[in-house]
């Protein structure tokens, strides 16, 4: 069977650490040329090349682009993966942290997007790392929940925009993964019992949840689709749960998430 894949050039941020790390590996498999933008850069075999850079910086992140596309010419994968949390109540979330979750979830994609767009092959692919967040908001993450139904939203709007360049988009929308995103989430608690007991819950959750290279075997299928969704749930419990939102009247919903977690 002839590799729909091989030889497919792939731009992904966070390329070097959970999630990412788990779909760099799979597309290495699979002989794609990768170019990985991180925070870490980390120089590792899968890459062309991996450039350390902060996604959030506009100036350093347009130079990175620029190195790319005068390297390759065209991509025909763009995904947009790096992403961090924050934990608490928003009134001890500081300011600092609310814009930068907004900067690194949400604008820094919308950004990196807009520079690649004009050099993404026909029938090129956008995949961008959600979160069943995004549609099942959840308390203690607020912000984190608030970026990413903005990268869903902006996926799909900008699907139908890229309709005549026969480009699609697609938003994967994990549920609990084990990955060390859980620990280098950054807590901004106050007192609260029920803050912090509704934190170790989903903490708890996640340590006991699938392993990344799940969401990448799922991520790699949806690379190869000629119509990949627009959005996709991964996992079983994953499944259910977006199942249940089109179902449950919200006010329901939102009162069986707060008797969880608060």
């Amino acid at each position: 069977m002839k590799n729909k894949l091989e030889n497919k050039i792939a731009v992904i941020s966070g390329g070097d650490s959970g999630i990412g790390l788990a779909i760099s590996k799979r597309l290495k498999a699979e002989n794609v040329k990768i170019f990985n933008i991180s925070k870490g850069g980390e120089a590792l075999d899968l890459f062309e090349k991996s450039f350390a850079c902060d996604i959030s910086d506009d100036e350093k992140v347009k130079t990175v682009v620029d190195e790319i596309l005068a390297e390759v010419g065209n991509i025909d994968l763009l995904f947009c993966n790096a992403g961090f949390g924050i934990a608490g109540k928003v009134e001890n979330a500081s300011i600092e942290s609310i814009d930068k979750i907004m900067n690194v979830n949400l604008l820094a994609h919308m950004k990196m997007t807009r520079l690649f767009l004009n050099n993404i092959n026909e029938k090129g692919k956008i995949i961008f790392t959600g979160s069943l967040a995004s549609i099942i908001p959840l308390p203690y993450q607020a912000c984190y929940s608030a970026s990413k139904a903005g990268i869903e939203s902006f996926s799909r709007a900008l699907n139908s925009e890229l309709k005549s360049k026969k480009i699609t988009t697609t938003t994967i929308m994990p549920g609990d993964i084990n990955t060390n995103f859980t620990a280098e989430r950054v807590k901004e608690t106050g007192s609260s019992k029920d803050e912090n007991r509704g934190i170790m819950k989903m903490e708890k959750a996640e340590k006991n949840g699938k392993n990344p290279d799940f969401v990448a075997k799922r991520v790699l299928k949806i690379a190869k689709k000629k119509n990949p969704p627009l959005r996709s749930s991964i996992g079983g419990s994953s499944k259910f749960l977006a199942g249940l939102v089109k179902i449950v009247p919200i006010r329901l919903l939102n009162f069986l998430v707060k008797n969880i977690y608060t």
